[in-house]
């Protein structure tokens, strides 16, 4: 009799006996709503925080950052599938589907950017000839830590850069440039360069002349200068010089508590920490790598540009 009454309940539950799957589904599905609304708040306010706590520009007052709108859309249509979203996942149509492919790979791909790796594009020649106008490198964003959202603060940072590391960072005058440079200063440095000769706290880095070095610039120019092989932390590297260039780039600075003293490696064409200060901590974006691509602009066919001898070279 227990038998018949249980079997006479199941068929209530869907009318011939079965218990449809499809009850179970609505539940399941609906939910989905929380998840893509959350990753998308959760997506904007990052974006938005970062821009909140980059500061201001103050070489380019009047450049505008995409940052701020699409972090606007991004937590709109967050907000929108957390509070009106259970309609749209709960069809089981084509369109769902191809959203969430689309949008997990976007989001996957944007993930990977924000906290493994980024590449990144050398646009001019200050760091000739370490990095050539035309390369492109990867950059590990976690190698300095990361940067909490709305603050300046950074986590899981370690001991930070190392004296001589090749650095991408926030350009402290405008946020919304990248810049590349060696990382010579470290918090607390004094840091002097005088008539060519970099000095970190009063001892002249060793350095060996290597002979001349011959480049194009971006317009197209030839240059010639005096190569040199600089040693920091007993790690070379080499640098270049304009002998018959006049202005000296003198100066004498203490590095303050967590920033950096940045320089080029084509040292009389560099935009850098002796022209306008120190890079904060918070500015940072990672430590360079290895570079993927190297392609010279300078040439007219289709394969005579690539440089086949820099692919997949560490960044050194």
């Amino acid at each position: 009799m227990d038998v018949n009454l249980q079997a006479d309940q199941k068929k209530n539950k869907d009318g011939n006996g079965e218990e449809s799957s499809e009850d179970s589904k609505p539940s399941k599905v609906s939910n989905k709503h929380y998840w893509w609304g959350g990753l998308f708040l959760l997506f904007g306010l990052y974006i938005l925080g970062s821009y909140v706590s980059s500061g201001p520009s103050i070489d380019n007052e009047e450049a505008g950052s995409l940052g701020p709108p699409i972090a606007l859309v991004l937590i709109g249509v967050g907000g929108y599938f957390l509070f009106f979203g259970r309609q749209f996942f709960a069809k089981e149509s084509e369109t769902v589907e191809y959203f969430e492919a689309i949008a997990m790979a976007v989001g996957i791909a944007l993930t990977v950017r924000a906290f493994i790796v980024e590449p990144f594009k050398i646009p001019s020649g200050s760091m000739i000839p370490t990095l050539l106008v035309g390369d492109y490198l990867f950059v590990s964003k976690s190698a300095y830590g990361f940067r909490l959202p709305f603050t300046q603060s950074r986590v899981l940072m370690g001991n930070g850069p190392d004296r001589g590391d090749v650095a991408v960072f926030e350009y402290p005058r405008d946020p919304d440039k990248d810049y590349i440079k060696r990382i010579v200063g470290l918090p607390g440095d004094r840091i002097v360069y005088r008539s060519k000769r970099l000095y970190i706290n009063g001892k002249p880095i060793e350095y060996q002349a290597m002979g001349s070095y011959e480049y194009l610039t971006v317009q197209g120019m030839a240059k010639n200068v005096a190569l040199f092989t600089e040693k920091l932390e007993n790690a070379p590297h080499p640098i270049l010089v304009q002998s018959d260039y006049f202005m000296d780039g003198y100066t004498d600075q203490l590095v303050p508590k967590d920033h950096y003293f940045v320089m080029g490696d084509n040292r009389d064409n560099s935009n850098d920490s002796r022209a306008w200060g120190f890079v904060p901590s918070h500015r940072l974006v990672g430590k360079a790598l290895r570079i993927f691509w190297s392609w010279d602009n300078h040439t007219q066919g289709m394969f005579d540009g690539v440089r086949w001898d820099r692919l997949w070279t560490p960044v050194e």
